[in-house]
C-alpha cells in the first residue's frame, strides 16, 4: 500500500478548490485530507522544526500560490503563539507533533469604528496530532504553545497569507490593526 504524500494532498486540495467555491464545502472536504497527510509524516523533516528566534515561531513554506493555495508548517517554541487574527480566507489546521492551545474569539462589536475591536474568548481547545482546526475568513482565533517541548501544525489557507490584508487584534486594550507579514524561514 503506497502512503499518502504532500505532492497527492496539494493536487486533492487543489481539485477540491477547482470544484466548490463556497469556503464551508471547502473546508469539509479539506479537513478528512489534512487529517490523512497528517498521518503519513514522510513529508515532515528537521526543517518544519525550525523556530526564527525573535517571533517565537518557525514558518515553513511547503507550497505556495499567490492567488491561490498555500500549505505551510509553523512550529511553535515553548511559550510561543500570536495574538488574536483573521486570515481573509478559509484555512485548515491540522496537529502535527506536541501540543498547541487553540482559542477561537468572537467579535462583539460592529466594526464600525476604526481601530477599535471588542473580542469575547470564545472557546479553547489543545491540539494534537490529528486533531482539525477550520477556519472561515472572517473567523478569529489566537495560538500559544504552554508546553516545554516545540510544537508543529500544517496549515493550509485557500490563498497565501503574504497576498491577503490580514487583521490583528489585542483583547486587552481592545484594538485592531493590520496583522504584521510573518517572517519565513528559509
Amino acid at each position: 500500500m503506497s502512503v499518502y504524500s504532500m505532492e497527492q494532498f496539494i493536487g486533492d486540495v487543489k481539485a477540491v478548490q477547482a470544484e466548490h467555491h463556497d469556503p464551508k464545502e471547502i473546508l469539509q472536504r479539506v479537513a478528512p485530507l489534512a487529517k490523512k497527510i497528517a498521518d503519513a509524516k514522510d513529508w515532515l523533516n528537521e526543517s518544519h522544526y525550525r523556530v526564527e528566534e525573535t517571533q517565537g515561531i518557525g514558518i515553513t513554506i511547503i507550497h505556495e500560490e499567490p492567488e491561490d493555495l498555500l500549505v505551510e508548517t509553523v512550529c511553535w517554541s515553548p511559550g510561543g503563539g500570536v495574538l488574536p487574527h483573521d486570515h481573509q480566507t478559509w484555512g485548515c489546521i491540522v496537529g502535527i507533533d506536541g501540543a498547541e492551545k487553540n482559542v477561537t474569539w468572537l467579535r462583539k462589536d460592529d466594526g464600525s469604528k476604526d481601530g477599535f475591536a471588542d473580542l469575547e474568548n470564545f472557546h479553547e481547545t489543545v491540539m494534537t496530532h490529528g486533531d482539525i482546526c477550520t477556519l472561515l475568513p472572517d473567523d478569529i482565533h489566537s495560538v500559544n504553545n504552554e508546553g516545554n517541548v516545540p510544537s508543529v501544525s500544517l496549515h493550509i489557507y485557500g490563498r497565501s497569507l503574504a497576498f491577503t490584508d490580514r487583521h490583528e487584534f489585542d483583547p486587552e486594550a481592545k484594538i485592531v490593526r493590520p496583522c504584521p507579514k510573518r517572517k519565513r524561514n528559509d
